[in-house]
C-alpha cells in the first residue's frame, strides 16, 4: 500500500459489517472508506482498501484516514478537483460545486471546507449535499424552502448518476460536518 495514493471515498452504506471498524460514519447512512488510487493508461485505477489490507499493514484505520485526508487536501490544492462557483453571493441561487473527479464527493471531509465555502459564499450558515461520487454541492443554508428547492433541482440533474450517494444535507461548520436533521 502506497501512503501517498490513499484517499477517502464516500459510500452510501457499508460493503458489509466487517467494514464498519475501518470506515468513518458521516451520518445519513454515508461512510468514508479508503481507496488506493494509481494512475494507469486509462486514468485513475481505484483499489478498495479492505479491512484485511488495513489489518496486514503497519497502520491503524484512523492513521490511514488521516493520511487520506492529507492526500485529499493536496489533490484539491493541485487542482485535481474542479471547484466552481455558481451565482453570486446573496444572489437568488448560489452554490459551490466540487466536480469533474471521483474524489469530488470526498471533499465533504476537507478540514478547511467551511473556510473555503465561506470565502466563496460569504455566509455563515452553510450546508452541503453529496448527490454522487463526482459532485459535492456546498450552499448557503438560508431557509428551508431554499434548501428544499436546491435538493429538488439536484434530484433532477443527478437522476441518472452512475454512483449515487445521497440527497440528504450536512451542516458545514468551522468544527466540521454533521448530518442536518429535519429537512
Amino acid at each position: 500500500m502506497k501512503l501517498d495514493s490513499i484517499y477517502p471515498y464516500l459510500m452510501p452504506g457499508l460493503i458489509s459489517a466487517d467494514w464498519e471498524p475501518v470506515s468513518v460514519n458521516l451520518g445519513h447512512g454515508i461512510y468514508a472508506t479508503l481507496f488506493e488510487d494509481n494512475e494507469g493508461e486509462k486514468g485513475i485505477v481505484h483499489k478498495t482498501v479492505s479491512p484485511d489490507d488495513i489489518a496486514s499493514s503497519e497502520y491503524t484505520a484512523a492513521q490511514l484516514h488521516d493520511r487520506a485526508l492529507d492526500n485529499l487536501v493536496r489533490s484539491v490544492q493541485n487542482g485535481d478537483v474542479a471547484i466552481q462557483m455558481a451565482g453570486k453571493p446573496g444572489g437568488e441561487f448560489n452554490f459551490l460545486l466540487f466536480t469533474q473527479h471521483p474524489r469530488a464527493c470526498a471533499c465533504l471531509r476537507l478540514p478547511n471546507l467551511y473556510q473555503l465555502a465561506f470565502e466563496y459564499l460569504q455566509v455563515v450558515e452553510i450546508c452541503a449535499c453529496v448527490p454522487q461520487r463526482e459532485s459535492l454541492v456546498v450552499m448557503p443554508a438560508r431557509t428551508a424552502e431554499y434548501r428544499q428547492s436546491m435538493v429538488r433541482k439536484l434530484r433532477e440533474i443527478e437522476a441518472d448518476a452512475r454512483r449515487p450517494i445521497s440527497f440528504e444535507l450536512f451542516n458545514v461548520t468551522e468544527s466540521g460536518i454533521s448530518p442536518r436533521q429535519g429537512e
